[in-house]
């Protein structure tokens, strides 16, 4: 790209994410059976209007934190609605792991309480598991653990870009090194940065619209 010479400009983001929601909004569920199929998809697709617009806000504030932050989301989001559309089976498996992701939080929350207090009462923190334990046995959840985004990014053509992206990302998301001392305000955190995390971020979200909008083209809103 040359010096000082936006790769795309925001009015291209902008356009493409009207296009991504006229494609969410002609999303309709065909039948009782795959209704699940449809609220899976138009969950993402929502999650990932709602992430252009955080991306949109951390470039045009030089916000590379929140840059990086929203950029690395529409990537997982690329991940998991191409996974999602694969087939029924993983967009039932991606629904289920909300219960799996859930468990894992509460435990998580029970065990850091028991450390600081082996003797603190968890009856609160059982009664929600117990509760999505009761769930899980009705929508008949067998997972034990949640999909790891590294896997999912293999299996739909993705592996390189988590690799590389996700880690950048990290690095000016969380409190690294590089990210206390390196990184100043006011400053690119490293040169085009924000030009670059635009760039993929927008990039990701052509790739969610041209997915859904193809699966939805060629058999409306049921799973493979």
């Amino acid at each position: 790209m040359t010096e000082g010479q936006p790769a795309i400009r925001v009015k291209d983001g902008d356009e493409l994410a009207v296009k991504l929601l006229e494609v969410g909004n002609q999303l309709k569920p065909l039948d009782d059976e795959n209704y699940f199929f449809f609220e899976v998809v138009r969950e993402l697709v929502d999650a990932s209007l709602t992430n252009y617009q955080e991306l949109r806000r951390g470039f045009m504030e030089s916000n590379y934190p929140l840059l990086a932050w929203a950029c690395r989301n529409l990537l997982e989001l690329t991940i998991f609605i191409k996974f999602v559309l694969l087939s029924g089976e993983n967009a039932r498996r991606f629904g289920d792991d909300r219960l799996v992701d859930g468990s894992e939080l509460v435990r998580a929350l029970r065990d850091l309480e028991l450390h600081y207090d082996p003797k603190a009462s968890t009856v609160a923190l059982d009664d929600v598991l117990n509760q999505m334990q009761t769930q899980m046995n009705a929508e008949s959840v067998t997972a034990s653990k949640h999909l790891e985004v590294r896997k999912l990014a293999e299996m739909v053509g993705l592996k390189e870009d988590y690799a590389s992206v996700n880690r950048v990302c990290s690095k000016l998301v969380h409190p690294t090194s590089w990210s206390v001392l390196a990184m100043n305000k006011g400053t690119n955190s490293f040169p085009g940065a924000g030009q670059l995390l635009f760039l993929y971020g927008v990039g990701y979200l052509a790739q969610i619209t041209i997915a859904t909008r193809e699966h939805n083209t060629k058999q409306g809103m049921r799973p493979n």
